[in-house]
């Protein structure tokens, strides 16, 4: 394994393994090329609810963003990059909090010292989103991705369902004590993975034409198939149909990245959805086939 300058903040609010893990990635996306500072990152470690399943992790170097990260643990207590983003746009930005707050005449402040209470959630696959109570009122659910409200009864019935699944796995917690061997999703060593560079696509909003509902998804396999795809349409959109709730979609497709060993062989493709009016974020592909469909855009 490389050895890296990262530095680990708020540790006390990730376990070891954990902070392990994120140092692994880390190292992984500065090979993407030199400068991009993620190995030399301070990294700060934030759980996200319920049950404390996931964690959010921002790199910075000094004052400047370098990127972020979601780390999950499954239910083997195994580890998995959820997703992942570069640069200032990153999900639970607390001004993007403010902002959708003075849309209800909300004060984030006022709501606290009123007794109220923030607390920040990830529900699979990829729901973030800020979870506002208030004393004799209901709760208010925003989207950490775009600041939009998300409906109350879906977030509410997603809550009592993620804390009996927390329930049922309280031992997940052990591996704050364990000695635990990182086996992230039956891929090579850690330490033989690099990345490509990032190939962006341009940003656009699917609600500027909505000719795509009515259309056939796109059959996709792959980041071959989809820049075949890219070549053809320009711009394509990811939906998941009736879980688009938990995506924030439907989205751009606005990206991917390839991880190799070092045979040069894929062995994960992220890819990014979102980053118009929403963070771009990365995330692997076999995600976004299990829960939905890739359709054009045509002129």
């Amino acid at each position: 394994m490389a050895t890296s300058s990262a530095e680990l903040h708020s540790d006390t609010l990730a376990p070891d393994a954990v902070q392990k893990f994120a140092r692994e990635q880390a190292i992984i996306l500065s090979t993407e090329h030199e400068g991009n500072h993620w190995d030399h990152a301070q990294l700060d470690f934030y759980p996200l609810g319920p049950g404390t399943r996931s964690w959010l992790v921002y790199a910075n170097v000094g004052e400047s963003p370098v990127g972020y990260m979601i780390i999950s643990a499954n239910d083997q207590g195994q580890f998995q990059l959820s997703e992942y983003g570069q640069g200032e746009q990153r999900p639970y930005n607390f001004s993007l909090l403010d902002q959708a707050l003075n849309r209800q005449q909300l004060d984030l402040k006022e709501v606290i010292t009123n007794g109220g209470g923030l607390q920040l959630r990830y529900a699979p696959p990829l729901l973030t989103y800020w979870k506002v109570e208030r004393p004799n009122h209901d709760t208010i659910y925003i989207d950490a991705t775009n600041g939009d409200a998300l409906p109350t009864s879906v977030l509410s019935a997603l809550d009592r369902d993620s804390q009996q699944a927390t329930n049922r796995m309280k031992s997940i917690r052990s591996i704050s004590v364990q000695a635990v061997v990182i086996t992230p999703e039956d891929s090579p060593q850690v330490s033989s993975l690099s990345v490509d560079s990032m190939d962006l696509q341009p940003l656009f909003d699917p609600a500027d034409n909505l000719l795509w509902i009515t259309s056939k998804a796109l059959s996709i396999s792959g980041v071959k198939t989809l820049n075949q795809h890219w070549k053809e349409h320009k711009k394509i959109i990811f939906s998941a149909d009736q879980q688009n709730v938990l995506y924030g979609g439907p989205l751009p497709v606005s990206g991917y990245q390839i991880w190799r060993d070092d045979r040069g062989t894929v062995q994960k493709q992220y890819v990014a959805i979102g980053g118009n009016t929403s963070v771009r974020r990365f995330v692997p592909l076999q995600t976004l086939l299990r829960d939905g469909h890739f359709y054009a855009v045509k002129p």
